[in-house]
């Protein structure tokens, strides 16, 4: 009995100390009101996995490898209520209407034949920066990018619209004929303002260490 019950021990420390593939904490920075979607990873080894969502210590969603169903739950005061989404693919979890009060800790913890931690620290803003500027000015809006990687992805939008770039120095589109990107840090340079590029500026990057929604907003006025 002795024997067994040291053994059992042993077992647990093993899968929790050592049988577990821990990420670094991604940073993800969103705007209130935004969707962001933290992404599981789930690779094809880990399809039909155990996977358990947690807000700090609060479990929000699941899905159980005997029935694939995806379940998510309002969280401590119903704080989640009809604003999570659990991809049955993925395993990702989407928080929609994102608010200041879901600020805080995420993990997601992946369990099959190999087990795989992740974590998140979700910052929320509610504070849209600004810029005032007069026409035929230039200002660049920065991605907060140090540098791309080959997978990093980074998409800048006007209002709802994407910015149609085809490459780092143009875009398809002759009314953004003036903009150009940066190749290291995809910032967005505008030369010569015009008044019809006033308006909501709004950079979606999805990088190996963060995520990151930022909106600047710039007024342009005339001589």
């Amino acid at each position: 009995m002795m024997n067994n019950t040291f053994l059992f021990w042993v077992l647990i420390l093993v899968n929790g100390v050592f049988g577990v593939d821990a990420d670094e904490v991604k940073s993800v920075s969103v705007m209130v009101g935004d969707s962001v979607t933290l992404h599981a990873d789930v690779t094809e080894e880990l399809r039909g996995s155990n996977i358990i969502w947690k807000f700090g210590d609060e479990i929000i969603a699941r899905m159980n490898e005997a029935d694939g169903n995806p379940s998510t739950y309002d969280g401590p005061g119903a704080l989640f209520k009809d604003r999570l989404k659990l991809d049955k693919q993925t395993g990702s979890l989407t928080i929609t209407n994102i608010r200041t009060e879901h600020n805080g800790s995420y993990s997601v913890d992946i369990r099959s034949t190999i087990a795989k931690l992740k974590t998140f620290q979700v910052t929320v803003h509610d504070v849209v920066e600004s810029v005032s500027l007069m026409e035929g000015d230039s200002v660049t809006l920065h991605t907060g990018v140090t540098k791309i990687q080959g997978s990093d992805q980074i998409v800048w939008k006007f209002g709802d619209q994407v910015i149609p770039i085809t490459n780092l120095n143009s875009a398809a589109d002759e009314r953004w004929s003036n903009i150009h990107l940066n190749d290291q840090t995809r910032d967005l340079t505008i030369r010569n303002i015009r008044r019809d590029q006033s308006g909501d500026y709004k950079v979606e990057a999805n990088t190996i260490s963060m995520i990151l929604h930022r909106k600047l907003r710039i007024n342009i006025s005339g001589e």
